[in-house]
């Protein structure tokens, strides 16, 4: 009973003196901290530092060196976790900076590609303007050229119209007026009347001298009636004048006028696919524009967690340096105590 409790009161005296000793308190702590080894086994290592390390090595009993082996065992595990705690957090930042360096390259060459496709926006619109110019400028002329043909063909046919008519009207009415018949004969001419050239005198005169028979007409009603026959015959070879020139004029505005529908058709067609072009550009536009926002976005979100890691490798070096300067250094220099660098020390009570 009475070694048991020179036993602990030994532990004691040595639980108090490693934490009197700040080194041997940085050790004691990390063995303390050393999880893969059961918690009796700590307390015992912790338990026996002072009576281990403190002792010279020429002196130091197996025990003694048995216990340092075990703590140097356990300070060397903790520095390689440390270090593979370093080289865990610096993987992961080199990783991460290898990210960041991609997605930089990603964003600026979206950048470039956005800044391309500008471009090409810019050289599809003028050319969409230039299309649009040249079918508006296209349409204007076939408008014309319809125009015309349709106020060309209106007198043409109007021209066939008259001629056919007054040549009709000449045969049935004005002939057998002339020669005897009377009456109805002049109200089918009075409609041709308006578009022939005649002396108003004699115009006039018409209705009067057209309404006598043969016999009751006098020398004037006879004049008269010589110049409307004339006016009559002087018209229609006016139409069959008009007709002749109007007919291939006719023709020719048809053919110009074909022609510039097809010039517009080809204008209109190069406006449709200028329009085509110029949206799928600027669609593809639009998509680099995205493309860059979220690589942008990349970049940003990327950075936090750079610098996040980076802290966590600084942390680690400066827990690695502070292990190696401080517990791995001190045991370094208790193993290699001898009886003349050791300081003159009272033995525990109980050792």
């Amino acid at each position: 009973m009475g070694k048991r409790t020179n036993n602990q009161v030994a532990s004691k005296v040595a639980a108090k003196k490693a934490k009197s000793d700040p080194t041997l308190a940085s050790i004691a702590d990390v063995i303390m901290e050393a999880e893969d080894l059961p918690e009796r086994c700590r307390a015992m290592l912790v338990d026996v530092l002072p009576f281990s390390l403190t002792v010279s090595t020429e002196e130091r009993h197996e025990i003694h060196s048995a216990a340092a082996d075990m703590v140097e065992q356990t300070l060397n595990a903790k520095r390689s976790l440390m270090e593979a705690v370093v080289a865990t957090e610096e993987t992961k930042l080199a990783n991460l900076t290898s990210q960041q360096v991609d997605v930089a390259s990603t964003a600026s060459e979206a950048e470039m590609a956005l800044a391309a496709q500008k471009e090409l926006v810019q050289t599809a619109k003028l050319a969409l303007a230039e299309a649009t110019t040249a079918a508006n400028a296209s349409r204007t002329t076939l408008t014309e050229l319809r125009s015309e043909q349709t106020t060309g063909d209106a007198k043409l046919a109007h021209a066939q119209e008259m001629k056919t008519g007054l040549e009709s009207a000449f045969e049935l009415h004005f002939k057998p007026m002339k020669e005897d018949a009377a009456g109805p004969h002049f109200k089918e001419l009075e409609p041709f009347l308006k578009s022939i050239e005649m002396e108003e005198s004699l115009l006039i005169a018409l209705p009067s001298t057209c309404a006598k028979s043969k016999e009751h007409r006098g020398t004037f009603d006879t004049v008269v009636l010589d110049e409307l026959e004339k006016s009559i015959a002087l018209k229609i070879a006016a139409l069959g004048d008009t007709i002749t020139a109007e007919t291939p004029a006719s023709v020719a505005r048809g053919a110009a006028a074909e022609d510039a529908q097809k010039e517009y058709d080809a204008k209109k067609a190069s406006q449709m696919r200028a329009v085509a072009d110029f949206e799928a550009l600027q669609k593809e536009h639009s998509d680099r524009g995205a493309t860059l926002s979220k690589a942008k976005v990349a970049v940003d979100e990327l950075q936090p967690q750079v610098d996040l890691v980076t802290g966590s490798v600084d942390k680690a070096k400066v827990a690695l340096e502070g292990f190696v300067a401080g517990p791995l250094a001190g045991f370094k220099t208790f193993s290699v105590r001898t009886v003349e660098t050791a300081p003159a020390e009272a033995a525990p009570a109980g050792a």
